[in-house]
């Protein structure tokens, strides 16, 4: 029986990521650069220092790596000034009413800490047992410690979890932990999502998937 689902952020619950790429492409612009958005979304759920090197590589711009941390930081910083934040619809109440079947839930993102609370308000960080950010795991996405560090602090087994996700990386940490994944054609067009057990059009249909537990 499933008892939990593991959320993404950025791309499931905030429709952040075009903010992302603007704070990229200003900061290689910066430097004679120019990031494209597409790259940006096949490789959310990388941490900056992950995606870092593959934006030079896009862009022709050497960063010493020295630098990467100042580079990073002002770059999240940026992308604070400029973010709007809008959610996709009804996501926090269908949160709500899955925590009202008795399923648990986690929020794991490859945000920084400060990006996610920028995101997410306080009073809906209620909706979630257990928070992790990018200071929380050293190997981000698609390495499955992220989801397996969520498993073990909610107290379920993997088979138990259920993973809601948007991305590629982010479909295969979830599959590399062993857990169920659905992904949400929110971002990226079905073509990219294709390994999930499971695509959706909006985050209302996981409603359908899950049986009222306890009310």
């Amino acid at each position: 029986m499933i008892k939990a689902i593991l959320f993404d952020m950025d791309g499931v619950i905030v429709d952040s990521l075009h903010y992302h790429y603007l704070a990229w492409d200003k900061m290689f612009r910066d430097r004679g650069g120019k990031v494209i958005e597409h790259t940006v979304l096949l490789h959310e759920g990388r941490n900056s220092r992950e995606i870092l090197p593959i934006l030079m590589e896009e862009t022709k711009v050497h960063i010493p790596e020295n630098e990467w941390d100042d580079f990073i930081e002002r770059k999240r910083e940026y992308y604070r000034t400029i973010v709007e934040l809008k959610y996709f619809p009804n996501v926090f109440e269908t949160i709500q009413e899955l925590k009202s079947r008795g399923l648990k839930t986690a929020l794991v993102t490859a945000s920084a800490r400060k990006n996610m609370e920028k995101a997410i308000p306080e009073d809906k960080r209620q909706l979630f047992d257990v928070i992790l950010t990018a200071e929380n795991f050293r190997k981000a996405k698609p390495n499955p410690d992220p989801y397996l560090e969520a498993q073990k602090r909610l107290g379920v087994s993997v088979n138990e979890c259920v993973v809601v996700e948007n991305a590629p990386l982010g479909i295969e940490a979830a599959k590399n932990a062993r857990m169920i994944c659905i992904a949400v054609e929110t971002t990226l067009g079905r073509e990219y999502l294709t390994q999930a057990d499971f695509i959706i059009n909006s985050i209302e249909e996981l409603l359908g998937f899950f049986p009222i537990l306890k009310k």
